[in-house]
C-alpha cells in the first residue's frame, strides 16, 4: 500500500510539509474560505499559496476544485458535484443576494480597496425592499440567519461579536467572499436574481424551501 510519503514527496511537498498536508486539506474543505487577511488563517492560507498546484492535484482528485480570489486573496473550495455542496434555505439565498446587493454598492459608490461594510440597519432595510417580508422574521430567525452567513464567513461583525438586530447602527463587515459565493458580473445579473427572489415571495414560497444558491 502506497505510504503518505510516497504520495506526496513527487508533489513537491517537503518532509515538515507532509505533516500539515492532511489538517491544511480538512480545512480547506471544512471551512470553503481561507484569508490572507485573517490572522488565523494567515499561515495555512500561505501554506496553500506555496503549495498551490499540488494541493490543486489532490482537491481534483477528489472532486473538489481549489481557486482564488486574487483581489482578496482568499481561496475557495468548490465541490464538482452536488453531494458536498451547501444548500441554502430561500431566506438564507435571499439575504446572499442582498449582501452581494449593497457589497457592489459600496464599492462602486466608494472605490474602498477593503472590504466594505453596512449597518444592520441597512441590511433590514435592503431586505425589506426587496422582499416585503421582514415582518415575517422575527428577531431570533434574523440573528439566527445572520450568525449562519457569519459562520459560513461571508460576514463579520466590526464591534465585538456579539450580532443583535435590534441595534440597527451596529455594523457589520462585508467580506470579499460574497463576490464568490455569488458571482454576479454584471448589473442585468442581479436584476435577475432580485426579480427571481421577489417572485418567489410574492408566491409564497415557504421560508425553509431551498433557494437556488448552494457553494
Amino acid at each position: 500500500m502506497p505510504t503518505t510519503d510516497s504520495l506526496l514527496t513527487p508533489l513537491g511537498f517537503s518532509e515538515k510539509e507532509q505533516r500539515n498536508v492532511p489538517r491544511v486539506v480538512n480545512r480547506l474543505l471544512g471551512d470553503t474560505f481561507l484569508y490572507q487577511d485573517i490572522e488565523s488563517d494567515k499561515e495555512d492560507y500561505y501554506f496553500v499559496h506555496r503549495n498551490r498546484a499540488a494541493i490543486e492535484t489532490l482537491l481534483s482528485l477528489a472532486g473538489f476544485t481549489l481557486t482564488h480570489d486574487d483581489y482578496h486573496r482568499i481561496f475557495q473550495v468548490i465541490s464538482d458535484y452536488s453531494y458536498c455542496r451547501a444548500h441554502y434555505k430561500l431566506d438564507e439565498s435571499l439575504m446572499i443576494v442582498v449582501l452581494r446587493k449593497l457589497y457592489e454598492e459600496r464599492m462602486e459608490h466608494l472605490s474602498l480597496a477593503q472590504d466594505p461594510t453596512v449597518t444592520i440597519g441597512e441590511v433590514r432595510e435592503e431586505y425589506r425592499a426587496i422582499s416585503g417580508k421582514e415582518r415575517d422574521l422575527g428577531i431570533v430567525q434574523y440573528e439566527t440567519l445572520l450568525r449562519r452567513l457569519r459562520a459560513i464567513g461571508l460576514i463579520d461583525t466590526v464591534e465585538g461579536r456579539t450580532i443583535d438586530v435590534r441595534a440597527t447602527d451596529s455594523r457589520l463587515r462585508l467580506r470579499g467572499s460574497i463576490r464568490l459565493i455569488l458571482p454576479i458580473k454584471t448589473v442585468d445579473e442581479m436584476d435577475a436574481w432580485l426579480r427571481k427572489y421577489r417572485k418567489a415571495s410574492e408566491e409564497g414560497q415557504p421560508e425553509d424551501e431551498e433557494g437556488v444558491i448552494d457553494s
